[in-house]
């Protein structure tokens, strides 16, 4: 990188009024060399950058100076290419700074999956600071600026666990994690401090209450030095645009972001062209059971006739009924069945040249670890499946992200219903709903994190936990899970939830519809 590039995009920036620290010169000259393209050509993307942020200032800062370069370097979505899939491992890396009150993204890329003492720290102190964030700017905790007479509106402050001392008999709402610090006692956890609390008779809201699940309790500090719960319930949820008000433009979901001001105009011209756009939704493909094979064909010759075919096939592991290790045998016999459902899927050409297959392991499925996120399923094993199918099959992690235009979906496949039920330090309150997925949903839409659970009984990749997390809150969220309830489908705060059913045991699926949001649960 030579002295006189940097001189050159010193005086180029100059001349636009613009003073640029000798840092800051060092990335735009990094990003000429990298683009090819001429000076004046990259120093004019970057001023119109710096334009859209309205600085109060002639000298930007290296850190938006770096954003910028990050967000040019970001590809370009065709026009013609309405889907995109992340993988859990390209999902951006936010922080919260709860004294600024903004997030900020993390400058390093990880790519160690293995981190340090202080990543595991971080992922509760994150992950408590997203839900204060969240919860404090809620109407029910945040205190009114100004009333005037008659015009009160009632609200609930929340203490720290350390403004707990010397208010014993007084009723307080804290918020923090449910703990086991000790055996066989539960506490209530902030940055501040612990309080052991006594949740046995608190009155409960929808979702299930596991240990390093945040909650909102309301109670009293006891002669005792327990806190006794009276209600007990999860933060409250928020809408998308709420979220979008207080962070802005920032992308959190992963992929090309789409601007506000480009909203209105896809959603007009793009989403409505696609209004016939379908995803078809299959979880736990038992490839070596008898009958799954001639149950696709089934499927895939259904959709084959109708006037416009899906645009996605999303096949959700498991892929065998039965745990698969590393032993040999077990895994020639799968790389087996890939291959016989890559030759079935390519004797379908129009489906072929019109849909792309996305195909998501699942929790007994191959894997170097059973920590979260999990990486695609082994080269090793789809390599007939690729070869058959070519750039229409997408090998994802689990979980994945799509973009479809503007619309959010997650995929998630994991026992979540059994484990959590498992798990739960309360029976869940039947009186608003019975549905046991309405729970599940619920509780990870309110906790903002896909798998709610201590890392001793799911392993979760300390420098990824980032790409657990929900915020905000999706379009759409794909919860697979092998136990199927009467309510396969819950709805809440704009994000729309469904179990697609295990089709290896009753040969259930979803059709989805993402233009209008629809989705059908089917048998074959």
């Amino acid at each position: 990188m030579s002295m006189e590039l940097q001189k050159r995009l010193h005086t180029e920036f100059r001349r636009h009024g613009i003073g640029l620290r000798r840092e800051s010169i060092k990335l735009v000259a990094a990003y000429v060399v990298d683009s090819g393209l001429e000076v004046e050509a990259a120093s004019q993307q970057v001023l119109q950058e710096l334009e859209k942020k309205n600085l109060s200032t002639t000298i930007p800062t290296e850190e938006t100076v770096e954003d910028i370069i990050a967000l040019l370097l970001e590809p370009d979505i065709e026009e013609d290419s309405s889907v995109q899939i992340i993988s859990a491992f390209e999902v951006p890396k936010f922080h919260y700074d709860p004294i600024r009150k903004h997030f900020w993204r993390s400058k390093s890329e990880t790519t160690n999956l293995f981190g340090n003492a202080e990543s595991k720290i971080s992922i509760y102190r994150d992950r408590l600071s997203i839900l204060q964030h969240r919860v404090q700017r809620n109407v029910l905790f945040n205190k009114p600026s100004l009333e005037f007479g008659a015009v009160k509106r009632d609200w609930c402050e929340l203490t720290q666990i350390q403004g707990l001392a010397g208010c014993i008999g007084e009723t307080k709402f804290i918020l923090g994690m449910l703990s086991e610090i000790e055996d066989g006692k539960l506490f209530v956890e902030d940055p501040s401090g612990a309080v052991p609390v006594d949740i046995s008779h608190a009155l409960t809201t929808t979702g299930l209450f596991t240990e390093n699940c945040g909650v909102v309790a309301e109670g009293e500090l006891g002669q005792d030095g327990i806190f006794h719960v009276s209600v007990l319930g999860l933060p409250p949820l928020e809408t998308r645009e709420a979220f979008a008000e207080v962070t802005g433009e920032e992308n959190f979901f992963g992929g090309q972001a789409v601007s506000p001001d480009e909203i209105a105009e896809i959603e007009e011209k793009m989403e409505k062209s696609a209004a016939s756009e379908l995803f078809v939704v299959l979880s736990d493909v038992w490839l070596d059971r008898e009958g799954t094979h001639d149950r696709l064909r089934t499927v895939l010759s259904g959709f084959n006739e109708v006037e416009t075919v899906p645009s996605l096939f999303i096949f959700i592991g498991n892929f065998t009924s039965r745990y698969v290790g590393l032993e040999g045998g077990k895994i020639s016999e799968l790389k087996a069945h890939f291959k016989a459902l890559g030759e079935l899927i390519a004797s379908f050409p129009r489906l072929m040249e019109s849909a792309k297959f996305i195909f998501v392991p699942g929790p007994s499925d191959p894997s170097p670890s059973q920590a979260f996120p999990r990486p695609p399923l082994p080269a090793c094993l789809t390599s007939s499946l690729s070869d058959s199918l070519g750039e229409s099959a997408i090998i994802a992690t689990n979980p994945c992200r799509i973009r479809f235009f503007t619309q959010e979906i997650v995929i998630f496949r994991e026992d979540l219903q059994q484990r959590m039920q498992r798990l739960t330090c309360l029976t869940p309150d039947t009186q608003e709903t019975k549905s046991f997925f309405q729970h599940v949903a619920v509780t990870v839409l309110g906790q903002g994190h896909l798998c709610p659970l201590p890392i001793t009984v799911q392993p979760v990749y300390w420098e990824f936990d980032h790409a657990m997390r929900l915020y905000s809150a999706p379009h759409v969220l794909i919860l697979a899970d092998q136990a199927q309830s009467e309510e396969f489908h819950y709805q809440e705060a704009n994000s729309k939830c469904f179990n697609p059913g295990s089709f290896g045991t009753d040969g259930s699926f979803a059709a989805y519809r993402p233009v209008q949001q629809v989705v059908e649960l089917s048998a074959c």
